[in-house]
């Protein structure tokens, strides 16, 4: 079976790569924002730190001043609140890195 979650109003369906809204819209992600929406929606309710997220999104370490991550959450986060999200699915924890606060729940 293909891996689908849900989480706050939204399905992902991580083979597919696709994300869709509560009204069964496709939301549009980069690749770069589909990876990182996967990689928060694998660890839900953790706190991920920019190094951990670079390491899932590109396997390597990054330059510590490396500001892709803060770049692709704020994308990523824009392009879910305009669907309906809350501002605060995706939190950013000072000093620390990034959390998604939603429940990631398995489809079968």
């Amino acid at each position: 079976g293909t891996l689908k979650f849900t989480f706050d109003r939204f399905v992902i369906d991580i083979d597919a790569r696709q994300v869709f809204a509560a009204d069964g819209a496709r939301i549009a992600l980069t690749s770069g924002e589909f990876d990182l929406l996967a990689c928060f929606i694998q660890r839900p309710r953790r706190v991920l730190s920019r190094d951990q997220i670079l390491d899932a999104l590109r396997g390597r370490g990054a330059e510590p001043f490396d500001r892709t991550v803060d770049m692709l959450v704020s994308r990523l986060r824009r392009k879910l609140t305009d669907h309906g999200a809350d501002q605060d699915l995706i939190s950013t924890v000072r000093n620390v890195g990034y959390l998604l606060t939603r429940t990631v729940k398995e489809m079968s």
